[in-house]
């Protein structure tokens, strides 16, 4: 028994204290003080989430003394195959009268009551999940692999058709000749600079190395839009390149995760141009075409990007079969991250995986902008980018959303396997973002939205109504974001200071960190392109990028697995969250208001001589604005 929860007089206990695997057995045990009248029925009723009660199980009297009466049931999910959270309380009948035991929302302890109050909760995993154990608290580093680092020693390959730009010119970001945004930018940046630059990860405090895909794609820099997912890029590398970069990654204690896109491919891909251009094509299965030559592309928007039909078990065998596209690249990397993860059928998401694991300890990570079924997470999924964790950091650090945080972080916590919590992914920013520094810059910012970075969402200035709808100006934004790139300098030093406390805010979180490159030297910038410029080496802000550092050698010494959090105190204006696991404990102050924080620690931090303690703008007594202090017991 591992789960206690109690008041004086009633006792509740719990076999498996936040999961259990779908095979395994729930046992309760209840005491109940003798006192209470005649108990005449006591039932434990278990329900999934906005559903009626889908278990009613009986509780046994196992023990009878004068003071109390013990009861006892037992739980079995495999008859629902169901991996989700089931919530739980007891039902009784006290001298005729029904009651129900729940838990108090002031004390978390059991009390008898006719209202409402939250219910304990289980959550049900899959049977012998099981993640690497290096993918847990590291420091993930995501490189966009073109912006990135381009060697010396190696030549650009010249393609024809490609436009080739000098490192550090401002993307792209108009119409080209034929009136289409386009992604035909490329500054070279490659595999080999990645290994040039491991020194540099290294003593960041990078431990694992997340790249964007590498996948040869002939005009689309970013590569999300495979021409052949079989070779890579030859602006970006060989296998060999990989190769070296792998072992030399792995010789320093890091490890490589490759991003990679099954949902779409280049409409320039040969697999497509054949299935789209004969009717008879062994591949005219593996897309979605009808009789007029119709096709599916990606969000209905995206043309040249055509939607691959994930039942056909040819693109199956392609993408996880022997030899597949995964078993070649498992040779080179440690992991996959999956583009567009909550668009994978579940089945492909558990075939990518199974091949991954026969092709060693491989972490496969998805991307998911909302919450992932728990049925995905240790069959299809590992773990997931943690999106809405990174909203409400940013909206707290914005705009004090205090409860939201809060709420936030407790049901993602209450929602994941504890080995997805353990290896989700905490960024502040990443392609598909806004550049946090831009973001906490306020320069434009709008709250009452979802999600904080989408600057660009109906109803703004760049909609207008139609008689056809409601358009968006496309342009217009391009337009704004490129005249509005550039910070000013008070605009800059504000944001690095939020920067720096959202981070340490994030760290409070399970899971990996993980950094976007260049913003641990203030990189700046609104959407697609301008978040994807060219890293700045000659120029970056020294002093922002060993704050970094010295705040993720700090943050390793806290052993993030199987963390309890706990908010111990939150208001607009302060956050006061403590981690709390087996090993150890880390308590974070946050002071996003205009004044000065005394602070105020529990007296197991004040008592401790051994701790270690970070504290950015402030001392261990006082925050000064946008300040903050971590300390590790």
């Amino acid at each position: 028994m591992t789960k206690n929860t109690c008041d004086s007089e009633i006792l509740v206990t719990i076999s498996h204290e936040r999961e259990i695997e779908i095979d395994e057995e729930l046992q309760i045990n209840l005491r109940l003080p003798n006192n209470l009248g005649n108990v005449q029925e006591l039932l434990a009723v278990f329900n999934r989430q906005n559903e009626n009660p889908c278990i009613i199980k009986g509780m046994n009297k196992t023990k009878e003394e004068n003071d109390f009466i013990e009861y006892e049931t037992k739980v079995s999910f495999l008859p629902f195959n169901r991996y989700e959270n089931y919530f739980f309380f007891f039902r009784l009948k006290i001298d005729g009268q029904e009651k129900c035991i729940k838990i108090s929302r002031q004390t978390g302890k059991p009390f008898i009551t006719n209202g409402e109050s939250p219910y304990w909760r289980i959550l049900v995993i899959q049977e012998n999940f099981s993640v690497p154990e290096w993918s847990k608290n590291a420091v993930f580093y995501q490189i966009f692999v073109d912006r990135f680092y381009k060697s010396p020693n190696v030549k650009c390959a010249n393609i024809k058709g490609r436009n080739y730009r000098n490192w550090g010119e401002m993307p792209d970001w108009y119409r080209n000749q034929f009136g289409d945004f386009h992604n035909n930018d490329f500054f070279c940046g490659n595999i080999k600079g990645i290994e040039e630059k491991l020194d540099y990860l290294k003593k960041l405090g990078v431990d694992v190395i997340y790249i964007s895909p590498i996948n040869f794609s002939k005009f689309r820099y970013e590569r999300y839009a495979a021409t052949d997912h079989m070779q890579i890029d030859p602006d970006v590398g060989t296998f060999d390149d990989l190769d070296s970069l792998h072992k030399k990654a792995n010789a320093m204690g890091m490890h490589i995760i490759l991003d990679i896109a099954f949902n779409h491919c280049n409409s320039d891909n040969p697999i497509f141009q054949d299935a789209i251009s004969n009717k008879n094509s062994r591949y005219r299965n593996w897309f979605f075409i009808d009789e007029w030559e119709n096709y599916e592309y990606w969000y209905g928007v995206f043309k040249d990007m055509p939607v691959f039909n994930q039942f056909c078990k040819e693109y199956q065998k392609y993408v996880y079969g022997e030899n597949g596209v995964i078993e070649k690249y498992s040779k080179y990397v440690d992991g996959f991250r999956l583009d567009l993860a909550e668009s994978l059928q579940p089945f492909f998401l558990e075939g990518i995986r199974t091949r991954a694991r026969k092709c060693g300890s491989l972490l496969v990570l998805g991307e998911a902008w909302e919450k992932v079924k728990c049925e995905i997470l240790g069959k299809g999924l590992d773990c997931i980018t943690n999106y809405p964790y990174a909203n409400a950091v940013l909206k707290y650090i914005a705009y004090g959303e205090a409860e939201y945080l809060k709420w936030e972080t407790l049901n993602i916590i209450e929602s994941y396997p504890q080995n997805t919590l353990d290896t989700m992914l905490n960024a502040l920013d990443t392609h598909d973002t806004v550049r946090a520094l831009t973001l906490l810059s306020m320069k434009c910012v709008r709250s009452g939205y979802d999600r904080i970075w989408e600057i660009d969402k109906d109803p703004s200035i760049w909609h207008i109504q139609t008689n056809e709808g409601r358009d968006f100006l496309t342009d217009e934004f391009r337009k704004f974001e490129y005249e509005n790139d550039k910070l000013s300098y008070e605009e800059y030093r504000l944001a690095v200071k939020r920067l720096k406390i959202a981070f340490m805010l994030m760290g409070t979180m399970p899971g990996n960190l993980c950094i976007y490159y260049g913003t641990e030297k203030g990189m700046y910038g609104f959407k697609d392109p301008f978040n994807r410029k060219c890293m700045d080496w000659e120029n970056g802000d020294e002093e922002l990028e060993e704050f970094f550092s010295r705040y993720l050698h700090f943050w390793k010494k806290f052993e993030g697995s199987k963390v309890d959090i706990k908010f111990l105190y939150y208001d607009s204006n302060v956050i006061i969250v403590e981690a709390t696991n087996a090993s150890n404990s880390m308590i974070t102050i946050v002071n996003r208001g205009y004044e000065a924080y005394e602070i105020k620690l529990p007296e197991k931090y004040l008592k401790s001589t051994k701790k270690a303690v970070f504290v950015e703008n402030g001392t261990e007594k006082i925050l000064q604005n946008l300040g903050a202090i971590s300390i590790i017991l």
